[in-house]
Parts: C-alpha cells; sequence; structure tokens
C-alpha cells in the first residue's frame, strides 16, 4: 500500500515538472519582423519587413523586446547577413536574418552604427548553482521541508530548478530567500 502511494506521488511530481516546463516554453513570444526592422534602422540599415528573412523561429522572454545589431556581412545569392540580439541578453539567443534587395554600394558607402551592448542592472542574485537550500512544499492541507542543491541562479521570485540531495528527485521552486525555497504539490 505505502509502496503504491509512492508510486503515485512521484508520478504526480513528474506530471506537474513536466507541466510546468511546458507551460514555461509557451509563454516565449516570438520576436516580430518590425523589430528586426526597427534594431537594423537604428543601426544605419533601410530595410522593409518584407526583405527580411528570419532563418529560423526566434522566441523571445517578451514581444516588445528591443533588438540590437551585433555585425553585418555578406549572405548568399547577394542577400546581406545579418546578425542581431536583444539589448538585454536574458530575453533571446542571439540569431541571424537575411536581408534581400539592399544596394550593396550604398550599403558600404554608409557608416553603420552597430551599439555597444547597454549596461544592463540586473538583480543580484541570492541562490546559485551548487548552494544547498531548504525546499518547502506546500498544499492546502499539508507543509514539508526538506533539503535540496539548487541547480540554477536565482533572484528573489524567480522560479529555479532544484534536486534532491541523493539526486534522485527534481524540483521546480520559487527562491523566497538566501538558501529557501518555495514549491506547491
Amino acid at each position: 500500500m505505502l509502496n503504491s502511494i509512492t508510486t503515485l506521488a512521484r508520478s504526480v511530481l513528474l506530471v506537474t515538472a513536466v507541466l510546468s516546463g511546458a507551460l514555461s516554453c509557451a509563454a516565449q513570444a516570438v520576436i516580430p519582423t518590425q523589430r528586426i526592422v526597427e534594431a537594423m534602422l537604428s543601426a544605419g540599415i533601410a530595410a522593409r519587413p518584407d526583405q527580411i528573412e528570419i532563418l529560423s523561429q526566434v522566441n523571445s522572454v517578451t514581444a516588445s523586446a528591443t533588438m540590437r545589431v551585433l555585425s553585418v556581412s555578406k549572405g548568399a545569392a547577394g542577400a546581406m547577413k545579418v546578425k542581431l540580439r536583444c539589448q538585454d541578453n536574458h530575453e533571446c539567443l542571439p540569431f541571424y536574418v537575411l536581408v534581400h534587395g539592399l544596394d550593396e554600394e550604398k550599403l558600404s558607402s554608409r557608416k553603420l552604427v552597430l551599439l555597444p551592448a547597454a549596461k544592463v542592472t540586473s538583480p543580484q542574485n541570492i541562490i546559485r548553482s551548487g548552494d544547498h537550500a531548504i525546499l518547502t512544499l506546500e498544499s492546502p492541507d499539508s507543509r514539508m521541508s526538506f533539503p535540496v542543491i539548487c541547480l540554477q541562479n536565482g533572484v528573489r521570485g524567480q522560479r529555479v530548478r532544484a534536486v534532491s540531495t541523493d539526486r534522485k528527485q527534481f524540483f521546480d521552486a520559487e527562491v523566497v530567500a538566501p538558501g529557501m525555497l518555495k514549491g506547491s504539490l
């Protein structure tokens, strides 16, 4: 009987972890082409949305992420290859786009403005990867606390992954304070 309850509890935790991972992936926004056009315009490249070919789907934490141009080089078939990324590098990964139909002579005579990365002040991590912490799991009728090892850095209010000290169970928890995590059953 006890063995079947333990198996059921592990199954519920596994399903919860899988669903929370799927929901966090679904919460990402696709970067609109207009954001890419605006970033290129600020770097001195005048392009229309219909000239831009996004090579792969680009996701960001927010749809309103500010983009910046990192580099411009000659691409295939007369297109220009432009490397972009979000101004805050925590919002998206760098990516490439092809810009078709640009006049290469005008582009080479024009001085491109590749902006340096802005100094983004981010909150200080209060949990670091590898730190030991106490995870408190709560439900409406119970509460249990046990030691875990953090797998990610985190600031107060951020969700991080943690693993039990025997490294058999993984958890998604919210950072509450240094050494303290909170989750739900």
